[in-house]
């Protein structure tokens, strides 16, 4: 089967997609929802419902196969037209619209892939939109690449917690000077926050608690160090047992709001600017 994009009337980010697509000899046959491809596209939707994400706002064009896969959104689709799936742990959907474009999780993939992203991230913001990224201190390499080249206008830094606790948090260990360094990057980044969730962790005697005052201390402290600077944008995040999909946590009772001012206070002897996520 031949390519097919679903677009929609005035979608600047088909418009982007399909200009890739133009400009490396692709060929494809196209669908505009907002005009004579309704028909089209409606029952292509029906046919794949599970497959396409559509939220209050409707669905995210442009949507593309290529009769074997499914893929949606602009850097979705760029990203698998440069390097198959090869690209899926550091590229995912965006949540952001208009100018800004996020899903860069610049942890999430294979270092050895870092050229086919900073070819994709290129593309897209020479087309106009800025790039938000994420990155929860792994693939240091991979930051700076993208920094170097100025291809990431907003940076988030998620520290989980002490290096000591990552396998815990995230299901892998991270390495403590790539976890610095990371720190380091991104305090360098045009516009950059750190963000901490107080997690829960399973502790030796197998009960599971909180990440406690004392270890996001640790962790603002460790910004410090390899930020050099006290003054960096740090927001503490509450955990929802309900939406975590760990049934290890389906018992768990969320922090009372009040027990986050302890958690500031903490945090605000190494990182002034803390604040309590709203």
């Amino acid at each position: 089967m031949a390519n097919t994009i679903y677009s929609a009337t005035g979608c600047a980010r088909c418009n982007v997609t399909k200009k890739y697509m133009g400009e490396n000899s692709i060929e494809y046959e196209e669908f505009d929802f907002k005009a004579e491809g309704k028909e089209a596209f409606s029952k292509f939707y029906r046919e794949n419902r599970s497959e396409i994400f559509r939220d209050k706002d409707g669905v995210e064009f442009p949507v593309f196969t290529d009769g074997k896969v499914i893929r949606q959104g602009v850097s979705v689709v760029i990203g698998y037209l440069v390097a198959g799936d090869d690209l899926q742990g550091f590229i995912g959907r965006s949540e952001l619209h208009g100018e800004w474009l996020d899903g860069i999780n610049i942890s999430g993939g294979d270092p050895a892939k870092t050229d086919q992203l900073v070819q994709v991230i290129s593309y897209i913001k020479q087309s106009g939109l800025k790039i938000q990224a994420v990155t929860i201190g792994k693939n240091s390499d991979v930051l700076e690449a993208l920094l170097q080249k100025g291809l990431v206008d907003r940076l988030i830094m998620d520290v989980k917690g002490p290096a000591e606790l990552y396998l815990d948090l995230t299901g892998s260990p991270v390495d403590e000077d790539d976890l610095k360094r990371s720190i380091k990057l991104t305090s360098t980044a045009p516009e950059h926050s750190f963000i901490t969730t107080i997690a829960p962790v399973s502790r030796s005697e197998g009960t599971i608690e909180y990440l406690s005052p004392e270890e996001i201390a640790e962790t603002a402290q460790l910004i410090e160090e390899a930020s050099g600077s006290k003054k960096n944008c740090y927001t503490l995040c509450p955990f929802d047992p309900k939406t975590s999909g760990d049934e290890r946590f389906s018992s768990l009772e969320p922090l009372p709001a009040s027990a986050f001012f302890k958690y500031r206070s903490a945090a605000r002897r190494y990182q002034v600017m803390t604040e309590i996520e709203k």
